[in-house]
């Protein structure tokens, strides 16, 4: 019988020596010719050390400018692989409060799903006003932080346009998306098989950020310096390539 167990024993050991991680939060089985078992390279925990094992030239990064008008988010990172996208922020606590006279934390994200400049819009916020979904959710339940899970809105009004124009396509808290944040990080994982508008999520894609006080932005990434001929400060939304 301990024969036995030994045998049963060093096959386990060569089946996990079989398993090759890619990098790409994937483990390939040499010995089922190619099969592959997703492992997410990000658990959505509040515990942001695994960023930091990512392959930094597949993460698509914004920093706060200097001179821009809206500060309270200071840098935004973003990785996309095939199931998920994965989103890490920071935010200056002295503009972002929720425990004294603010019962949440309102949070935008403004996303060009299909990747074309010519559709969508919005243009107060970002260069190029083309965004096709925005998902608006709460980052705190007034307490402490929550897990973010946004209701979902396409844009309705005229492609490239201003304003205010949205029509709702998925209510909050079906799962779209979930968070964790501790001190003044958070992080998001997007599910792409639960992207609410036809033809899913681009493989290249764009994507802007909105940190809102008692429901008055004063967070936008990305964004960029304020000048004569820019007086907003306003910058084309964040690009990212989908890791295969």
């Amino acid at each position: 019988m301990k024969k036995v167990f030994a045998i049963l024993a060093m096959a386990a050991v060569v089946a996990v020596a079989c398993s090759k991680d890619d990098g790409t939060g994937k483990k390939k089985k040499d010995k089922d010719e190619g099969e592959t078992t997703y492992v997410a390279p990000i658990t959505i925990d509040g515990d942001f050390s695994d960023w930091a094992k990512l392959d930094a030239n597949k993460v698509s990064t914004a920093t706060c400018a200097a001179d821009a008008l809206k500060t309270a988010l200071k840098t935004v990172k973003v990785y996309a692989d095939e199931t998920y996208v994965f989103i890490y922020f920071e935010f200056d606590k002295d503009q972002i409060t929720w425990k004294q006279d603010v019962e949440h934390v309102p949070f935008h994200l403004y996303i060009n799903g299909d990747g074309d400049a010519s559709t969508g819009g919005f243009g107060d916020q970002f260069s190029d006003a083309c965004v096709d979904l925005l998902c608006e959710g709460f980052l705190t339940d007034g307490n402490d932080f929550a897990s973010y899970d946004p209701g979902a809105f396409k844009w309705n009004g005229e492609a490239n346009g201003t304003g205010w124009s949205w029509e709702g396509v998925l209510d909050e808290g079906a799962g779209l998306c979930s968070g964790a944040g501790k001190g003044n990080a958070y992080e998001i994982r997007l599910t792409r098989e639960m992207y609410p508008l036809e033809g899913g999520l681009a493989d290249n894609f764009s994507i802007g950020f909105d940190i809102q006080q008692s429901w008055s932005s004063v967070g936008i990434l990305p964004n960029a310096n304020v000048t004569d001929d820019n007086v907003n400060g306003l910058a084309p939304m964040l690009a990212v390539k989908t890791v295969k």
